[in-house]
């Protein structure tokens, strides 16, 4: 399956690669003021090979598998795959070779995504929905593709991610839906990459197993992660750096979260200041006005309000804000079995039925 992904796409992989080694050696010097280079990335990279083919030696099988065919060693694959959180390491983790304390580079704005889970009390249907906007580098756009994936052995999914990367927003054919927004805190170190596991979570059962993917002890870096189970109607988001996690269940109402700490035990150990920025707060605000004042929502309700521009550079849509656009989204109804998604602006571009566009 791995291979087959990265011989259909190898020139865009390349391509890719090499735009998110660029990001994050630029990054590395702008969180952690360090000037490192390609070397510095994969000899880091080549450190969470071994905990992250331990931890799920299927999704590390197609990670490798894609690599190959797109002809890149397994670190370089690991590297595009594993971006947010490697350069979160190189900034400011001990364990990047030759660099043993922590820069003073700062923080500006940065990534854009806002997610949102809301409860059935609160839906049309009486039905969970959930979604986000997933925001990066302007230039990543052309990259961000749909994936339906029939994995042997685990159930197929569909989901939202870029070109030679596993799963990064999705759902599978038991309804559990998966996806993440970026924080950042400085505990980062080698570990297993974020997309790793999203890609393992994806494809569980039920809620429980997933969650139990999420809390794993060898995360390599910050994100919060939420969760959906369809045939529960369960959710749950969780907010993890690389060392701790907070878990909120979802039983009512909804939840929104966006690309700041929220759990108070974590906020110690947030990235350089400002923090968090004026964008992450204008856009947790403006999604928590939006649903908290609507009686009850449904998904084009919800795809609305992801294109929404309210705040202007601290909008929920992001055109091309310091280089950082709102490069797709995605909307899921697990229940049902729905999942809708769109590559760029979710104000302009069009929604796609991941499902029945097969």
């Amino acid at each position: 399956m791995g291979e087959a992904f990265g011989e259909q796409l190898r020139p865009q992989i390349q391509e890719f690669y090499h735009l998110r080694v660029l990001n994050a050696l630029a990054q590395a010097k702008q969180f952690g003021g360090r000037a490192l280079t390609e070397g510095h990335l994969l000899a880091v990279t080549e450190k969470c090979l071994g905990v992250s083919e331990s931890y799920d030696p299927e999704g590390y099988a197609e990670l490798a598998g894609i690599a190959r065919a797109a002809n890149l060693t397994v670190a370089q694959g690991f590297a595009m795959n594993g971006l947010t959180d490697l350069r979160d390491v190189l900034a400011w983790s001990d364990e990047v070779p030759g660099f043993e304390s922590r820069g003073g580079g700062e923080q500006k704005e940065g990534e854009g995504c806002s997610s949102f889970i809301v409860q059935g009390n609160k839906t049309a249907t009486g039905e969970i929905i959930a979604g986000q906007t997933w925001d990066l580098a302007t230039d990543n756009m052309p990259y961000v593709i749909g994936v339906h994936r029939k994995p042997i052995g685990a159930p197929e999914t569909w989901s939202l991610t870029t070109a030679g990367c596993l799963t990064l927003i999705g759902m599978n054919a038991e309804g559990i839906a998966v996806g993440t927004t970026n924080i950042r805190t400085k505990d980062a170190r080698p570990g297993l990459g974020y997309l790793s596991i999203i890609h393992k979570a994806i494809r569980q059962r039920n809620l429980d197993d997933a969650m139990a993917c999420v809390t794993t002890k060898h995360r390599a870096a910050a994100h919060y992660y939420w969760l959906v189970s369809g045939k529960e109607r369960r959710a749950a988001g969780i907010e993890c750096t690389a060392t701790l996690h907070h878990t909120h269940l979802i039983e009512r109402g909804h939840y929104v979260h966006c690309n700041h700490v929220l759990a108070p035990a974590h906020k110690a150990l947030e990235g350089a200041p400002p923090k968090p920025t004026e964008s992450t707060l204008c856009r947790q605000s403006r999604m928590d006005e939006m649903i908290g004042d609507t009686a009850v929502v449904d998904a084009a309700t919800m795809r609305l309000f992801l294109g929404d521009h309210e705040g202007g550079e601290g909008a929920v849509c992001r055109h091309d804000i310091a280089g950082i656009s709102s490069n797709g989204a995605v909307v899921v109804e697990p229940e049902r079995l729905a999942i809708q998604a769109v590559q760029g602006l979710p104000c302009t571009e069009p929604w796609v039925d991941l499902i029945t566009a097969d």
